[in-house]
């Protein structure tokens, strides 16, 4: 009986954001014992716990209004300095919010080295086609040529062929043209 591994980075996610959530908690109430303007820190911990919310959604469900701007949580490298940003906010005040920021923090520099390691895939929810459903995008990629490119002040023959098999592509094409040649 084999364990999905993506159900393992799911659960480790989960319990990163239970615990960014935990130390925010922690962070809004710690943070005016020591300090006589508590202000910044209760925004810090509400900044913490609407991650570690976010976070915990991102295992469930992708919703497009919020992926659209958080692409970096579909793969190792972007989660862990997001984790690793996270946990580094979290440590401060009271040993709960430090022992929340310390796990956070190796998490993210765990997942930091899996993305240097080349056997270990992301989980499905982390990976790309994940984003571009979530956004409304077709998971099947094309292979049609693209037209080809026009280097400055070099003219060159297009085949007008190749711009019907590209315009049916699913994803936008951008067309650059020059004005000749840059100084």
């Amino acid at each position: 009986m084999a364990l999905d591994i993506s159900l393992i980075f799911r659960a480790v996610n989960i319990i990163a954001a239970v615990f960014i959530i935990v130390g925010g908690v922690s962070t809004i109430i710690k943070g005016g014992t020591y300090r006589r303007v508590c202000f910044p820190n209760f925004i810090q911990g509400i900044f913490c716990i609407i991650f570690g919310a976010v976070t915990v959604l991102f295992e469930f469900k992708l919703p497009s209004q919020i992926t659209r701007y958080a692409s970096f949580m579909f793969g190792f490298g972007g989660r862990a300095i997001f984790y690793i940003f996270i946990g580094g906010i979290t440590l401060n005040y009271g040993p709960l919010s430090i022992a929340c920021g310390v796990i956070v923090l190796l998490i993210g520099v765990v997942y930091l080295v899996l993305e240097f390691v080349p056997g270990i895939q992301t989980p499905t929810n982390m990976q790309m086609e994940a984003f571009e459903q979530s956004l409304g995008y077709n998971s099947v990629r094309t292979t049609a040529p693209m037209p080809p490119q026009q280097h400055a002040g070099i003219p060159h023959e297009y085949d007008s062929a190749h711009a019907s098999e590209a315009a049916a592509s699913p994803y936008p094409t951008k067309t650059y043209v020059s004005d000749g040649a840059v100084v």
